[in-house]
This record gives structure tokens, sequence and C-alpha cells, in this order.
């Protein structure tokens, strides 16, 4: 089962100041939200499946009595050779970075199912950093308790929607049971194109998109294209903005703005655009 918490994009509904003359959000414009999913792993569930098989290898020397050769010196014992005992290896840092997951992640055994190659149809995410020791837990809403362990891992754009940019975001597998995180993974969406023509790709100056719930860019000559960005306000730091204060900062141009916001519900630009 997933858990989509909100990932931030634009405040959605309502008018713009009307009395600054500045231009106005959509009235009927939805809410976006990121790709921001945990994945809850059942602790009852789990235990199912506690039972380890534990499978022995067993090897060494026919058990019958061998044959004895006459002309072999009995008095100098056979060399014996020793076998190297190997210590199990695990790649860690490559058991999951670089590898890609679907639009939708699936659980297996406590971690993400990857795909068996980033050019399979599916492909979607590209895991650019993970982590299983993770100083959080989640809240009783399944969202992370502290957000800060995934800036630390992730990078602080990993809560942001970057202009121009593919979609950053992270993934996490938790036991519901204890609310503790098993694993957390850094994804990054790769640029190719779904079945409709679009890009998860955040929209910048010149670009166009859809009316989803997602920031898509869409080529401007596609039926799915109902806004083009005339112009963009960036902020260095995410700040918190009201509808009032927005449309006072919203002077990029054109007749329509939107604010698109962080992880934390706070704004880190402001789309100015039109119809198309």
């Amino acid at each position: 089962m997933t858990y989509p918490p909100n990932h931030g994009g634009s405040t959605g509904g309502g008018q713009g100041s009307a009395e600054s003359g500045g231009p106005a959000q959509p009235p009927e414009d939805p809410p976006r939200r990121g790709r921001l999913i945990g994945a809850i792993v059942l602790g009852l569930a789990l235990l199912a499946f506690g039972a380890v098989l534990l499978v022995t290898l067993l090897t060494g020397e026919d058990e019958e009595d061998p044959i004895a050769d006459p002309t072999t010196d009995t008095e100098s014992p056979a060399e014996e050779t020793e076998t190297p005992t190997e210590e199990p290896t695990t790649e860690a840092d490559d058991r999951f970075a670089g590898r890609c997951l679907p639009y939708e992640p699936q659980v297996d055994d406590r971690q993400v199912e990857v795909l068996a190659s980033c050019e399979d149809d599916e492909a979607f995410w590209e895991i650019t950093d993970w982590s299983e020791d993770v100083d959080t837990s989640v809240d009783d809403e399944g969202g992370l308790a502290d957000n800060q362990p995934a800036y630390d891992l992730c990078g602080e754009s990993s809560g942001v929607f970057e202009l121009g940019e593919p979609w950053q975001d992270w993934y996490y597998v938790y036991d519901s049971a204890t609310g503790g995180i098993d694993y957390l993974y850094c994804i990054e969406a790769l640029e190719t194109a779904d079945e409709d023509g679009r890009i998860p790709v955040v929209p910048d100056e010149g670009d166009c998109f859809d009316d989803s719930n997602e920031w898509w860019s869409v080529p401007c000559d596609s039926d799915l294209a109902l806004y083009e960005v005339v112009g963009t306000v960036e902020y260095d730091e995410p700040r918190e903005l009201s509808d009032d204060e927005a449309a006072e900062e919203a002077t990029c141009g054109g007749d329509l703005y939107w604010q698109v916001t962080d992880v934390e519900g706070r704004t880190s630009a402001i789309l100015c655009g039109n119809e198309v």
C-alpha cells in the first residue's frame, strides 16, 4: 500500500488580487502535488514471513573408506588443501543506486522492487541514493515526522520543484507497527514522455503545462497544453506567502499566476502565464 503526502504545488482556487491590477489565479485550478510517497509495510503481515529457512551446504570427502594404494608412502600424510572461507560480500552502495522504479513503486520483503533495467518501458524514477539507517520515523498520517534526514541524504532540492528540472523526491518504506523507517530512497524522474506526451519536468518560461495534479510539462502544440509560462519569479529561499502576497509578487507578466510550493508548503517560485 502506498501513501501520498502533499509535496507542494500551486495554492489553487480563489482569485488573485484585483485591487493591485495584477494577474489572477485560475479559479478552478486544482492543488498540485508532487510524488512524495511512503510505502506502508504492515507489521502484522510480516509475521507470516518471520520464519527463516536456513539452507546449509555440506561439502567434504566421501564417507566410504578409500582404497589403499600400495605404492603410496603411508608415512607421509596426504597434503591437505584448505579452501579459504570467503566472507559474503554485499555491494550495498550498488544495491539500489542507479536502479529504476516504475511510476508507482511496489514493495516486496520490505524493499522496493527495482526494475531489471532503466530501459524498461515502465521505468519512471531513478534511485540516486538510499539508506537503511534513517534517524526519523513516521507520524500518525504516515508522513515523515522529521524531513531533515531526507534533506541530508537527498539534498535540499529534493523537497522543492525546481523550474525546468525533473521531479526530485524521496520514497520510504516503514513498519506501521513501530513507525520505524526501514529504507529511504532518493529518486529523480527520468526525462521521458509518458504515453500522453507529458514529461515529468517542472515547466519554466516558454514551457506549457496541463491541468493535472502534478507539474508535467507538455508540448505547446499538444491538445493537452492549456497554459504557457511567460515569466517566473524564483526565490533563493522558499517563503510563506498568502494569496494576496503572492498576487503582489506575481510581476512576471501574463494574465494568470501559480505558486509552486515545496514539501513544507512554502512558495519556492511563481509562474506567470496565459491560456494557450
